[in-house]
């Protein structure tokens, strides 16, 4: 394991239907940012569309399920990009495990895998287990143990 100053490269995998998730991811890449940590992020919509007009770019790409194929793996190149992307930590922003963000999670190649207890097949390498699920305490965990 890593401390949070010595990652190079982090992913994250956030609920994208979720503004206050959105948001908080945000800031989080902001903080990676000044950082010097090159970071690569998916919002996730379990939905065939994201619903809303938000616009992803090389390193925010929000994904829906017109995203996955019919097997729910990852099918537009973007995702794959992210899975086969060489991470030195992926951070799991989602309490919801649909079959599409397990295998995006479990297909990752990052060497760590940080996100809530009891979420994706023991897909994920370190959890926490917290009273309530927002992002900006999952954020605050990640920072004081990482």
């Amino acid at each position: 394991m890593k401390k949070l100053n010595d990652l190079k490269n982090v992913g994250i995998f956030f609920d994208a239907s979720s503004e206050k998730c959105r948001k908080g991811v945000k800031a989080f890449i902001k903080e990676l940012n000044t950082l010097h940590i090159n970071t690569w992020a998916v919002g996730f919509f379990n939905m065939p569309g994201t619903g809303e007009n938000l616009i992803s770019d090389k390193k925010l790409y929000f994904a829906s399920l017109k995203d996955f194929s019919f097997f729910f793996l990852p099918k537009s190149p973007e995702l794959k990009e992210f899975v086969e992307r060489d991470l030195d930590a992926l951070f799991v922003y989602s309490a919801d495990d649909a079959f599409p963000a397990t295998a995006m999670i479990k297909l990752s190649k990052a060497k760590l895998k940080v996100g809530l207890t009891g979420r994706f097949d023991n897909g994920l390498d370190l959890t926490f287990e917290l009273p309530v699920q927002e992002p900006e305490q999952l954020t605050e965990q990640i920072k004081r143990y990482l």
